[in-house]
């Protein structure tokens, strides 16, 4: 099974020092594989036509012997999908040019993506192909013809419908997977993020409907720790609702992770754990991580290093996508529930002790901060200033809320007073749009009863 790490998201893409560390994370996770296929790379999606110069192939085929010096499977992606003419002879010889430019320099090993596309086939297209479907089968299958004439290689495919609900909520009754599943070579493999882009649960049953239309066990490419699709938000915490039960079912297992490549050690170790651990329990994989983890942690003047437990509260800030992390979610939950009565009783013990715990739980976020400003290694700092610095704001500004709250003002006052300057309250277009939008408390929008 092909176990790994791909660079695949939108946005800046990793320099060659961090690509290297996340190799050195990969084969101590006890993975195999690495594919690189970042979209700001040109050549992977805008330019698929133009072939590297001389340089940019030297320093790729440079960054595939470093992995396999891992033992690390190396694989280069290409993205021909926003433009290609599938029946175009000159389309297919510049990707079969492609290929045989990535071939020469040691990297046969191929990733095909036709994701984020629109669904459709051009005018010279529909003259040749029955569908969609057997139009990308048909440029995938020269692909690994062109490899297996030239000395073998491997490919593996993205489909344009790549989960669940891209399927129309059944992968069976998909047309375009089931014409795929029967045009395409048995030896491609395929992606599969789940039932949906980002999966919060993948079950048995689901992957056993999408094996039968494909007519192959597929790969899961899993965005559960991705956060190219959200720029405020960066993930932390250990993979989870996956079950080791869908291990057989799938023919690898590849992780998309955060941009901030120094944010990804934890995604890599408790994805690791996951694929190798029988007993895998997210709680104790990232228990596991952060030990690990400490030594990146080292500040710049006195050889220390930030303590794990500080360490946790990182990642428990910045846990799931679909979850808080367990401690800050407590703190949270305990001060949502205080704040459900109109006027919070200074003296009542339950306003107390939630009140409490979250100073407390505020006093380690600004302990965090100040200590991360001192971390000797800057772009693990800058990976996580952002992020920190806003979750420094705003439990800064709930505990102040909460303080004046434990003052017991008089009915009708306001916070904060109107002499005060918002600084707290952002402005801007985002806020604007926002302020249009009527929403409940689940993010659905409304407008009247």
């Amino acid at each position: 099974m092909l176990t790994g790490v791909i660079e695949g998201f939108y946005g800046r893409d990793w320099r060659r020092e961090e690509r290297l560390a996340v190799f050195d994370w990969t084969q101590a996770a006890g993975m195999i594989a690495y594919i690189y296929g970042p979209k700001d790379d040109v050549h992977v999606r805008a330019r698929w036509r133009v072939p590297y110069d001389t340089d940019a192939l030297a320093r790729l085929a440079n960054l595939g012997a470093e992995a396999r010096a891992r033992d690390l499977a190396f694989l280069v992606a290409i993205a021909p999908c926003l433009d290609v003419i599938y029946s175009d002879a000159r389309d297919r010889a510049a990707l079969l040019g492609r290929i045989d430019q990535l071939a020469l320099a040691g990297m046969r090993d191929i990733v095909l993506l036709f994701d984020d596309i629109p669904s459709v086939l051009s005018d010279a297209d529909l003259a040749v192909f029955e569908s969609f479907a057997a139009a990308q089968a048909d440029m995938a299958n020269r692909v690994l013809a062109r490899l297996s004439d030239t000395g073998g290689g491997r490919v593996i495919f993205c489909p344009t419908e790549y989960c669940g609900r891209m399927a129309g909520g059944d992968p069976r009754g998909s047309a375009y997977l089931r014409l795929l599943g029967q045009a395409l070579d048995p030896a491609i493999d395929v992606f599969w993020t789940g039932p949906e882009i980002v999966s919060e649960t993948i079950t048995a049953d689901h992957l056993r409907a999408v094996a039968e239309v494909l007519r192959r066990k597929p790969m899961i490419w899993d965005n559960f720790h991705a956060n190219d699709y959200d720029i405020r938000r960066v993930h932390a915490g250990p993979l989870g609702g996956r079950g080791r039960d869908l291990l057989p079912l799938v023919a690898g297992w590849i992780t998309n992770p955060n941009n901030e490549a120094e944010a990804n050690f934890p995604v890599i170790h408790t994805t690791g754990a996951f694929l190798t651990d029988p007993d895998y329990a997210p709680e104790t994989a990232i228990a596991h991580a952060i030990a690990d983890w400490q030594p990146r942690f080292r500040l710049a003047l006195g050889g220390d290093a930030v303590p794990v437990d500080l360490i946790a509260l990182l990642c428990d800030l910045f846990w799931q996508p679909f979850a808080l992390g367990p401690d800050t979610g407590h703190v949270l939950a305990r001060i949502r529930a205080a704040l459900t009565v109109h006027r919070p009783d200074p003296a009542a013990p339950d306003w107390q002790t939630a009140l409490a715990d979250l100073r407390a739980l505020k006093t380690r976020i600004n302990r965090l901060f100040v200590l991360m400003t001192e971390v000797e290694n800057r772009d693990l700092f800058h990976a996580f200033h952002g992020y920190l610095w806003e979750a420094q704001e705003e439990i800064g500004h709930l505990v102040a809320y909460c303080d004046w709250l434990d003052t017991a003002p008089a009915a009708g006052k306001d916070f904060p007073a109107p002499d005060r300057v918002h600084n707290f309250y952002r402005r801007g277009y985002g806020v604007a749009v926002q302020e249009i939008l009527q929403r409940d408390p689940h993010g659905r929008f409304h407008h009247g009863a």
